[in-house]
Parts: structure tokens; sequence; C-alpha cells
């Protein structure tokens, strides 16, 4: 270049021939006019590849516009852009995805032709793809598990692997858990991108064939890096279900167990199309979102088992049919919120007289339903021995106290009360705690 001393190119030379980094000369053009060959990307490049031009025409993948974009603002601002990441192919290795830090540093006095910017470019790929499987991790971990939802969670996982991960993801789980995972039914529970994968849409429910990533996944509860092409021997096994994977340009794939204690419960599959295909490092990143997963839709599942079997034995104990009653024309209606321990019921007395009965256990669940129908059989049997109401209540606070340490029971009604559709609170005009009751003064 002109203008340079002989220190001045000693000093060059020994920068641009030891540099660690790549190193890049423009000029106000923006074309190359020196380099050096530590950049990842061009030391495949002949220098006639590369002097004289923009990085358009040797590096069109490297995100052109961005990198013109930087080098003009130092140029216009005369200030250093400092650390700026850049993606895109190799321009030697287009196979090859490079994630590159750049900064542009103007050089005072530039003229037409001259030395303008310095460009330094430090490859960065390996340490942002750590970067990016952190990130992926805390995203999961973040966004999974909201609700007690079974489908909910499935979708909240593949919605979240899906673009960052993987190109696809797929949460299939077995109808029953405890089966021996060979040949069993798996359903398709969330898939990502919303469009369905063909051959296999969400809620289809049949086994994978055998031998393959899937069974033998299940099999081994041990997650896999499977790669993919038309002539992999287990696609075989099913021509047709396995087709859209090499119709979509799967070439790589990874199969994670979803499992816990009690053994298998489906399994997570991701996909990619992208250039770069998964690595072992991505193979550990799997088995710590798969397992995440897990507890999350083992607690889904469980809550759903404890509700359908609380809301069984809730149904189960309450009146199905009102009694014949001469004095009082009762009907109800009964909207509860969950399976709880809400409960009601009409009892016939001597003398057409009615007890009308509204009760509550604190609480959701079996125990509350199991508490409930302890209380409703107690208080049942004891209103049919025709006790005062002092009695009654003093009797039933003791059974309360022996049947649930925990959980209470609230009441409305009066003991026994006027022949009447309608009931009025319990004594003091609130309901009361089956451990507060005391005898009416």
């Amino acid at each position: 270049m002109t203008g340079e001393t002989p220190d001045d190119a000693a000093v060059l030379e020994a920068l641009f021939g030891n540099s660690p980094q790549g190193l890049f000369v423009l000029d106000t053009e923006l074309r190359v006019l020196r380099y050096n060959r530590a950049g990842r990307g061009v030391s495949g490049l002949s220098e006639e590849d590369v002097l004289g031009k923009g990085v358009e025409e040797f590096a069109p993948g490297l995100e052109p516009e961005t990198m013109q974009r930087l080098a003009k603002e130092a140029l216009d601002t005369a200030r250093p852009v400092r650390k700026r990441l850049v993606r895109g192919p190799s321009p030697s290795d287009p196979n090859l995805t490079l994630t590159l830090e750049m900064s542009f540093f103007p050089l005072a006095g530039a003229r037409p032709g001259t030395p303008a910017v310095v460009t330094v470019v430090e490859d960065v790929t390996a340490g942002q793809a750590d970067a990016d499987r952190f990130a992926v991790l805390s995203a999961v971990h973040a966004s999974v598990g909201s609700t007690l939802d079974t489908p909910a969670t499935a979708g909240e996982l593949v919605q979240t692997l899906v673009p960052d991960f993987a190109d696809a993801a797929a949460v299939d789980l077995l109808d029953h858990t405890g089966a021996s995972p060979v040949n069993s039914p798996l359903r398709r529970v969330a898939f990502a991108p919303r469009k369905a994968e063909r051959g296999r849409e969400e809620g289809a429910s049949r086994p994978f064939p055998f031998p393959t990533p899937y069974t033998q996944a299940l099999n081994d509860l041990r997650a896999r890096l499977v790669p993919v092409a038309s002539d992999t021997e287990w696609l075989a096994t099913s021509p047709e279900g396995f087709a859209p994977l090499v119709d979509a340009g799967v070439h790589s794939m990874i199969v994670a167990p979803l499992a816990t204690g009690e053994g298998p419960l489906g399994l997570l599959t991701l996909y990619r199309t992208r250039r770069e295909p998964f690595e072992d490092a991505d193979l550990d990143v799997a088995r710590q979102i798969a397992a995440t997963a897990a507890a999350h839709l083992d607690n889904a599942r469980r809550y759903r088992r404890e509700h359908e079997a609380a809301a069984a034995l809730h149904r189960r104990l309450q009146p199905h049919a009102l009694p014949d009653l001469s004095a009082v024309d009762a009907d109800y209606v009964y909207l509860p919120e969950g399976a709880g321990g809400g409960w009601f019921d009409v009892i016939p007395l001597s003398g057409t007289r009615v007890a009308l009965v509204v009760g509550d256990v604190a609480g959701h669940g079996v125990e509350a339903a199991a508490t409930m129908g302890q209380l409703r059989i107690a208080l049942r049997t004891l209103t049919l021995q025709d006790l005062e109401t002092d009695e009654l209540l003093t009797r039933m606070d003791e059974v309360a106290a022996h049947v649930a340490e925990t959980p209470t029971a609230t009441c409305t009604g009066r003991w026994p009360p006027a022949p009447s559709a309608s009931t009025t609170p319990c004594p003091g005009g609130a309901p009361w705690s089956a451990r507060d009751i005391r005898r009416p003064s």
C-alpha cells in the first residue's frame, strides 16, 4: 500500500502473517485490498477469488448486505462497529455453516481506492453453537409444563424446539404405559411445524414398525442420533410410512425416549433438513430435554388419572334420584367446579319432615371425594336416628374429627328444616366448619 515505510510494512506483514483472526482491508467501495488466510471461510480460496472483490462476490451466503451495512456504518460515523454476529455457509465449503464475529474499524483520511476499513473476523461457530444449545434448554425449562394437560405440554415442547433446535419435532405417547413397548401403539400427541406429518397425523395411534430406531429407543430407553438416507435399511420396514422423511429431505434425526422410573411414556423425535446434521453435543441436549419433558408429561398424566378417578367417585357418591316427598316439592341442579368434595342430600324424616343438606369438603381430588362420601353416609345415618338438632351437630362434629384431620366440611341447612324447598344458613348465619361446631346455646 502507498505511503508505507519499511517499518510499517514489517509491522503489517507480521500482523497479517501471524494473526489468528481473519483480517481484511477494504477500500471505500468495500472491495478487498489485502487479507490474510486465518479466516476460516477463505482459507480454501485463491487470491484471485478474493482480492479486488466485494464480499457479495466471494461470500454470497454470508449475509453480504449485513456486512456492507456494518462497514458503511463504520465509514459514515468514523467509529468502530464491534462484535456483530454473521451466519451463513462457508465461502470455501458450502456444506459448512459458520458463525462469525465481525468488527469494523474505519481508517482516517480514506480516499477512493485507498484503505478505508479494517475488518477483523473471528470464527465463533463452536462457542455460539454451545450458547444456542443452552438457550434451547433454558427455553424448554421456561416454556414447557405450564399446565397439567398432556396435549398442551407436548405442544409447548415441540413449539419450543422448532425451528431453533430442529426443523421438525414430534411427541408420540404410548396408549398404555407399563405395557411392553414393542409393537405397542403410540399416539401422535404433538407435531411441529403445524402442518401435519403426512401419514401420521396428530391423534393417530399405531405402532412403529420393528426394528427401527423408534422401537429400539423404546426398548432400551437410550437416545440415539440417526443419519437418514434414501437407502437406510430400517426405512424398508415401512416404505410408505417413512416416505415423508425422505421426501422432506430429512438427513439427520434424534430419537429420545420419554421415560420415568416406572418405564417409557413415549418418544420425542427431532428431525433436521437444514445444512448441519445433529452432532453428539445435540444428542446430550436432547437427552436433557427428554428427561425434563417426561417429568412434566408424567405429572400431567397422573393428574388426569386422579382427576378422572375423583370425578367418577364424586359422581358415584351423589344422589341419583330424589325421594318421593309428600310435604316438599324438591328439585336441584348441581354444577360442580371439579372433582372435589361438594355434595347435597334430601333425607325424608318422620312426621313428613325433610332434611335438606348441602356440604363441602375443602380440596379436590380422590381424597376430598372419599372424605365427602364418608361424611355424607355418616350424616345420613345420624339424621335417620331422629336426633335433636344440637345432638346431631355434636355427633357430626365428632365424626368429622375422626374422618379427616385436614379437610374441613362446610354446610348450609336447617336441621331439620320446615317443610319447604328452600334452605337457610346454618346456626350463626354463615357456613360452619365441622371442627368449630358447638352445641347451640
